[in-house]
């Protein structure tokens, strides 16, 4: 067997979306699946209109490659972390940082949300696992 379900035929992509002046290092969907954000080298993130295949909005606020993005089970907020130390929570209908956690000391490759939001988690090259709380 080749590993390849014929019930579900590959198709070309539906829509290339563009606006990073440098490397896109992470990417999530909202959990409605109505928006994609994506973060970059060039230290900005964006989000995306998926149904229409536009960007809608460009947030700067870091000092260096933001490295990650994950999106929050509330669908309203997501996270970013970054090469300048810290993790930022954003809101994304304002598409405004509403908080910032400084307890990292080296850059921070990655930050994921917990199933209920109730709890944000990050990894850096400072060797540490940071758990934070978050209002729910």
């Amino acid at each position: 067997s080749s590993g390849i379900n014929a019930e579900w035929p590959l198709r070309p992509g539906l829509h290339t979306l563009e606006g990073h002046a440098m490397p896109i290092r992470s990417l999530t969907f909202s959990p409605d699946s109505q928006l994609l954000t994506t973060c970059s080298d060039d230290t900005s993130i964006k989000i995306y209109d998926v149904q229409h295949a536009n960007l809608i909005g460009t947030l700067s606020g870091h000092g260096s490659y933001v490295l990650c993005v994950d999106f929050c089970p509330d669908n309203t907020h997501f996270a970013t972390s970054s090469s300048d130390r810290k993790v930022k929570v954003w809101d994304a209908g304002m598409r405004r940082c509403v908080h910032t956690f400084t307890e990292h000391n080296d850059q921070v490759w990655g930050v994921a949300y917990n199933e209920n939001g109730s709890k944000l988690v990050s990894v850096s090259d400072d060797k540490s696992v940071v758990i934070y709380e978050c209002p729910i």
